[in-house]
C-alpha cells in the first residue's frame, strides 16, 4: 500500500506540495522497531511521549512522521513527510484499521466491560467456543490467544495497532470470533477506536481507578462511551447488562441498540433460579425469557461466578445457539488462574489466591466465603501504590469486618512508601484483628504458619500476577509459588 492511498482513504489531510509518495511497509509507534518505509505515529503516553523520539526515527531513515505537537511545525526537517493531526491516538486507530483491512468488520467481536468479572466472562465465552470446536480469539488481563496459540500482553486491552494486527491475523487463520476485555483506560486512551463490536457485555459497576478517572462520574461516562459507540440504529448489535447492578439503567440510557439483562432477580431476561453454592461447586436452573433450559453444574467457586456464567450463557443464547448443546459443556469450563484459585496440596489445607483488589471484589469474596462456612478466615491483603487512595480505608474496613485475622502487606507499592499505604488502610479498620508484615513473602509465610486444617486462607490482590513493582523495578514474585514453596518444605 502506498502512503497517499492510506492517507486519502483515512481522510488524513496534508500539503500535497510537500508530500512524497512511496510504498509503506508498516505503521509503528515504537522508535526501536521502525524501518525506513514505516509511518511513525507519535503517541503521548502516561510515562513516555512519542514526540521525544521523532528525531531518532528520522535519523533511522523514516520518511513519514505523524504528530500532534505544534512545536514540530516550526522545525526545519527536510525530505520527511511531516503531518500534524489533532489527536494521534485517534489517527493511529484510523490508519491501523485501514492498513490491516478493517478486520473487526469481518469478525464477530464481543467486548466485555465492567469493574469486576471481565477476565472470567471473556474466558468462559472463549472456552465454550473452543469446546464447540469453533475458533475464537481471546484478549484480556491474562494474555491473548489466537485459537490455541498464547501471546503475552502488557495491558488488559492492547493499543489500537496491536488490536488490528491481532484481528487481521485471526482472520488469516480462519477465526471469525473474538472476545476481549475492554478497560476504562483503553476507552479513554482510544485504544478501541475504530473497533466494530457486535455485542457488549456489562458485568457490574463499582468504585475503581479513581487515581486515573478522579471521579465516579468520569469513570461512568468513560465506560458509557463503549455503549454509545454501538451506533444510533436498532439492528443486529446488542448489549447484555447485569440487571441486578444498580447502575445498569444508566448504561441502558446510553445505547440505542437491542438490550437484554442477566441476573438472579425475576425481571431479568436471562435468570438463575434454585441456586446452590459451596466451596467446591455451584449449580442453578437456567431460564431464558421465562423458559427453563436445564440445570447448570460447575466446579467453579462463588456466587459471583453465577453472574459470570449467566453473562456467557446469555451471550450464546442471544446468538441463537442451542442451549441443550451448551449446558453439558459447562463442567469442562475451568476457572481463571488467580481467580479464587485453590492451591492444591496433600495436607488438607484450604488455600485460595485471588486478584481481588477493589472494595467491591474484596467484599464479594469475603462475604461469600463467610456465607458458606463458620471456619476461621485468615486474610493476606494490601493495596497498590500510586493508585486510588480512597479505596484503602474501605478495604481496611471490609477486611477487618469479615475476616477473623488480617495480615496487611505490600502489593505493588511502586513509588510510595509501603508503610504509608498500610497506614491508609488502617484508617478504615473496625477491629483489632490485624497485624502488619510489610514483606509479602513473610506475610504469606506467617499466614501459613498460623493456619490449621480448620481454617481458610485467602491471599488477595495479585492472583495471577508474577511480579512485585517496587519503585520502577518489576521484580519476580508469585503468591502461588510462595505458598507451594512453603508447603514443599513443611508438607
Amino acid at each position: 500500500m502506498d502512503l497517499l492511498t492510506l492517507l486519502n482513504n483515512c481522510h488524513i489531510y496534508y500539503d500535497s506540495k510537500k508530500i512524497k509518495n512511496y510504498e509503506i511497509s508498516g505503521i509503528k509507534i515504537n522508535s526501536h522497531e521502525v524501518c525506513p518505509n514505516d509511518v511513525f505515529v507519535a503517541i503521548r503516553g502516561q510515562t513516555n511521549d512519542g514526540h521525544d523520539y521523532i528525531r531518532e526515527c528520522i535519523n533511522k531513515g523514516v520518511k513519514t512522521i505523524i504528530y500532534e505537537d505544534h512545536y514540530y511545525d516550526y522545525l526545519p526537517i527536510d525530505d520527511v513527510n511531516m503531518i500534524r493531526t489533532h489527536c494521534t491516538k485517534t489517527t493511529l486507530a484510523v490508519l491501523a484499521n485501514y492498513f490491516y483491512g478493517q478486520p473487526s468488520k469481518k469478525i464477530n467481536l464481543i467486548g466485555v466491560t465492567g469493574t469486576n468479572g471481565k477476565t472470567s466472562v471473556t474466558s468462559f465465552i472463549y472456552q465454550i467456543y473452543r469446546l464447540l470446536n469453533q475458533g475464537c480469539t481471546l484478549i484480556g488481563t491474562n494474555g491473548m490467544k489466537i485459537g490455541d496459540k498464547s501471546l503475552p500482553t502488557e495491558n488488559t486491552t492492547p493499543n489500537a495497532l496491536v488490536l488490528q494486527q491481532i484481528f487481521a491475523e485471526s482472520l488469516k487463520q480462519g477465526i471469525t470470533n473474538a472476545v476481549m476485555e475492554v478497560s476504562s483506560h483503553a476507552i479513554k486512551q482510544k485504544r478501541i477506536s475504530q473497533l466494530d463490536f457486535n455485542t457488549v457485555i456489562l458485568t457490574n459497576f463499582s468504585q475503581d481507578h479513581l487515581d486515573y478517572h478522579r471521579t465516579m462520574l468520569d469513570y461512568f461516562y468513560t465506560k458509557g462511551m463503549l455503549f454509545a459507540s454501538l451506533g444510533n440504529c436498532f439492528g443486529e448489535k446488542k448489549v447484555l447488562l447485569n440487571g441486578d447492578d444498580k447502575a445498569y439503567k444508566k448504561f441502558l440510557s446510553l445505547t440505542n441498540v437491542q438490550s437484554y439483562t442477566f441476573g438472579i432477580t425475576a425481571l431479568n431476561d436471562i435468570q438463575a433460579k434454585n441456586i446452590i453454592c459451596s466451596l467446591d461447586k455451584i449449580s442453578f436452573h437456567l431460564y431464558c425469557f421465562k423458559e427453563f433450559f436445564g440445570v447448570v453444574e460447575s466446579k467453579l467457586f462463588g456466587f459471583f461466578n453465577i453472574y459470570n456464567l449467566l453473562a456467557a450463557l446469555g451471550y450464546f443464547y442471544l446468538q441463537g445457539f442451542n442451549m441443550k448443546e451448551i449446558l453439558p459443556l459447562l463442567p469442562c469450563v475451568k476457572g481463571i488462574p488467580g481467580r479464587m484459585e485453590r492451591i492444591e496440596n496433600n495436607i488438607g489445607l484450604d488455600i485460595f489466591i485471588d486478584y481481588a483488589h477493589t472494595p467491591e471484589s474484596v467484599y464479594r469474596i469475603l462475604s461469600e466465603v463467610r456465607m458458606f462456612t463458620n471456619r476461621r478466615i485468615i486474610l493476606v491483603i494490601g493495596c497498590g501504590g500510586n493508585r486510588d487512595e480512597l479505596k484503602r480505608p474501605l478495604i481496611g474496613k471490609i477486611a477487618t469486618g469479615l475476616a477473623n485475622h488480617v495480615i496487611l502487606t505490600t502489593d505493588n507499592p511502586r513509588f510510595e512508601n509501603p508503610q504509608n499505604i498500610i497506614d491508609n488502610i488502617i484508617q478504615g479498620v473496625i477491629n483489632d484483628n490485624y497485624e502488619v508484615v510489610l514483606d509479602r513473602s513473610g506475610a504469606i509465610k506467617k499466614a501459613l504458619e498460623m493456619m490449621t486444617k480448620d481454617d481458610i486462607l485467602l491471599i488477595l490482590g495479585k492472583g495471577h500476577e508474577d511480579y512485585q513493582i517496587i519503585n520502577n523495578e518489576k521484580l519476580y514474585f508469585s503468591d502461588k509459588l510462595e505458598v507451594l514453596k512453603y508447603l514443599g518444605i513443611h508438607s
